[in-house]
């Protein structure tokens, strides 16, 4: 139960009015909302919460019985609420537990064990669960909307909202992902079908996209990383949702700025002309010998999970297999730009950042492309030199054994 208020200078005087929804009625300004969902809904329009310390004291004893997550947003936002489902799940053992989310992000609650079933995140399918649910708990925009929270770590900002202590130690505050052995071996078969084998020498997944081009980094330095862990004696994949990288060419002139298109052509040999400089740039397409697989859009969420399991080293941006990588304790090197190491990083171990140096970062820009450009200086800024020394430092101090990668019955 909450407890809001509606300032008069903003909304004048209410009586017996509900402004927002039915269930949320005010009466000299103030009104009982029943559910954290309205309360956030009301609250973002400007209503105040007013909850006193002994109504908000009530109730952290109150058993649910049953209880509805609605997660929006990006891959990486949905795992952001894993944590916050299994305090929940402790403190209300009982309760039937649902989420609603988006058909792409079902995936990651595939085995989760702190819940009773997903939905769609639709209006028709989840309207009547949202009336009927004892508590219903909304974290979209917690990372790219609310300012309050979004200098916050999104795992804190969860905890937050859901009136929750803060966790206690690192492993309570990343995501809970489970891969089945039977997941396990198929991604084994995969990557040898591929001629990658998780068996002889240590792979390294390098991410070569973030769900926004502002986190993007050139595909010139992931081309020459690549080359760096394969001439190092290491098996490289890449991994992608989307086909960007996918018969792609691309180089970075002199001056920072970046050419790159796609086509299927095989041997490739093309000068252009910069349009930043005007100097003329040789295009060529990236070619490497054994011990490297791109994956790009060629594997679902759950493949990719499988996956990102059986690596050695996983170099990524700020994006969703980030945090699958630290969820599962995989040595990982995080590509830092638009956003601050301080409001993200706060839960991972074996980690290191390398971050971006250009002025005008932290910008914590979430949706749009840098207004300096693609890739953004400060992605550009992030020499591979410098994420290989990263990533050599976390494969020495962080070694993972065959018998902890490989899955077993």
């Amino acid at each position: 139960m909450y407890l809001l208020k509606a300032p008069v200078k903003k909304f004048q005087r209410l009586h017996n009015i509900a402004p927002i929804c039915e269930e949320v009625k005010f009466f000299h300004n103030y009104a009982l909302c029943p559910k954290q969902f309205y309360a956030k809904i009301h609250c973002a329009q400007g209503f105040i919460d007013v909850t006193p310390p002994h109504i908000i004291k009530d109730r952290k004893h109150k058993q649910f019985r049953s209880i509805l997550f609605i997660t929006k947003g990006g891959i990486g936002d949905v795992l952001w609420v894993m944590p916050v489902i299994k305090a929940i799940r402790e403190q209300h053992p009982k309760a039937i537990i649902a989420v609603s989310t988006e058909p792409k992000s079902a995936a990651v609650f595939e085995q989760f064990p702190y819940i009773n079933f997903t939905v769609r995140n639709e209006i028709w399918s989840i309207q009547n669960l949202i009336r009927t649910s004892d508590e219903v708990y909304d974290f979209g925009g917690i990372a790219t909307v609310f300012k309050k929270l979004m200098k916050m770590d999104p795992i804190d900002a969860t905890f937050k909202e859901a009136g929750l202590p803060l966790p206690k130690t690192k492993k309570d505050g990343r995501p809970h992902i489970v891969i089945t052995a039977d997941e396990g071996k198929k991604a084994e078969a995969l990557l040898r079908r591929k001629g990658i084998d998780p068996s002889d020498k240590k792979i390294v997944a390098i991410v070569t996209e973030a769900s926004t081009p502002n986190r993007n980094w050139p595909m010139a330095y992931i081309r020459t990383l690549t080359q760096m862990f394969l001439n190092d004696g290491y098996q490289v994949i890449w991994l992608s949702e989307k086909e960007n990288v996918k018969n792609s060419h691309s180089v970075t002139c002199k001056c920072g700025y970046e050419i790159a298109f796609s086509t299927p052509e095989e041997d490739l040999d093309l000068v252009a002309e910069c349009p930043a400089c005007h100097k003329s740039v040789t295009i060529r397409k990236f070619t490497t010998g054994k011990g490297f697989a791109n994956f790009a859009s060629s594997t679902n969420i759950r493949q990719a999970m499988s996956m990102i399991a059986l690596c050695d080293l996983v170099v990524s941006p700020v994006t969703a297999p980030l945090v699958m990588a630290t969820s599962f304790e995989i040595p990982t090197v995080g590509l830092f730009g638009a956003f601050s190491t301080k409001n993200r990083t706060k839960y991972y171990d074996k980690f290191l950042a390398v971050e971006g140096k250009a002025t005008c970062r932290p910008c914590a820009e979430h949706w749009t492309e840098c207004r300096f450009g693609t890739p953004a200086p400060c992605m550009r800024s992030i020499l591979p030199e410098e994420v290989f020394a990263a990533g050599k430092k976390l494969l020495t101090k962080h070694p993972r054994s065959l018998a902890g990668k490989l899955a077993t019955e």
